[in-house]
């Protein structure tokens, strides 16, 4: 969704920055903690059927198959912490905290390769030591079961809804209701899950239903983003710092500069950007260093907007002018909806 609610100002006119990419008015994080058996077997050949990908948070010492975990890597999804042992963080000492969360990431990377752990779950929703957690990881998830805003209070225990037999969310109506209160507010809805069906983890959800909400999400692609726990905070976090700026006009090309101050070798999330065809520009070509990028047209009312992702610090960034015309993506209803919302 174009409208003014779904962007971050951080831009100089007349540059605009999605709240979440291609202007989706959310984000859905499905998450699931322990490794029970029906995630891998049942949940996640589930999200690559619609194309998906979710959050696997891993208790270290409790895998017992990590061949498996390396396969499901590889396809995109995310394997994270949900550290060594599955301790109480409230409960043990400051020594205790680090081990189990610098060696639960060093783990993981160590028999999984191409990854880094970026983010944790707590166990038992119970937050450890601060600055224990940041100095290993960029965000980590509690679950007092709200929907964050686009950017959450606290990284460091980022909400999340349970779901469940013993929770809030057992049936796709109750999945429906947060997808709603998270596009209402260009939100961000991260869901809590153990158990699929009943292969004996803890609040199982059927994945008859399981099924049903990602079937929703699946026709409607250009409202909600369905990504991973630590994606959702690689963009949110590259938006919220990220600056663009001119650094050049003529009738046949703009120079971009695209930065922000974190990180590069962990923030290179590429972040949407628009812009009004320049005046008199049939079309455009974008590029960022010497690498193509990809380009669509939507029209807004009576503008057509020049969308297009690029990484910040990843190099100059180019508008040429095209002589062939482009065809912008018509919009029905408000105007104001270039992925074909479905409502």
């Amino acid at each position: 969704m174009l409208s003014q609610t779904a962007l971050s100002q951080n831009a100089q006119p007349p540059y605009e920055v999605a709240t979440w990419p291609s202007f989706r008015q959310a984000a859905i994080s499905y998450t699931f903690d322990d490794g029970c058996p029906n995630q891998f077997k049942v949940a996640i050949p589930m999200f690559d059927e619609f194309g998906f990908k979710a959050t696997l948070f891993m208790v270290s010492s409790w895998v017992t198959s990590w061949t498996e975990l390396q396969a499901v890597a590889a396809n995109g999804h995310e394997v994270a912490s949900h550290t060594v042992s599955h301790p109480n963080l409230a409960n043990i000492p400051l020594q205790q905290q680090i081990v189990e969360l610098q060696n639960s990431k060093s783990t993981i990377e160590s028999h999984i390769s191409g990854i880094r752990c970026l983010t944790i779950a707590y166990p038992f929703c119970a937050p450890g030591i601060d600055s224990v957690c940041r100095q290993r990881y960029i965000s980590a998830r509690g679950c007092q079961g709200f929907i964050e805003p686009k950017t959450p209070g606290s990284y460091l225990n980022v909400s999340s809804v349970p779901c469940g037999s013993l929770a809030g969310v057992k049936v796709f109506d109750d999945f429906k209701v947060n997808f709603d209160k998270a596009a209402a507010a260009n939100g961000w809805c991260v869901f809590l899950l153990h158990g699929v069906d009943n292969d004996g983890g803890y609040s199982p959800i059927a994945s008859a239903e399981l099924r049903r909400s990602l079937a929703y999400l699946s026709e409607r692609k250009g409202t909600f983003w369905v990504t991973t726990f630590a994606n959702a905070t690689l963009y949110s976090k590259e938006r919220d710092a990220v600056k663009v700026s001119e650094i050049s006009a003529s009738k046949k090309a703009i120079k971009l500069q695209v930065t922000d101050t974190l990180p590069d070798s962990i923030y290179c999330y590429p972040i949407t950007l628009r812009r009004p065809m320049p005046q008199g520009w049939p079309s455009a070509k974008v590029t960022q260093g010497k690498r193509d990028v990809a380009t669509r047209v939507a029209r807004v009312g009576a503008t057509a907007y020049l969308i297009f992702d690029v990484v910040p610090d990843a190099g100059e960034v180019k508008l040429a002018r095209c002589s062939t015309p482009a065809i912008p993506e018509e919009v029905a209803g408000s105007g104001n909806e270039p992925n074909g919302v479905k409502r």
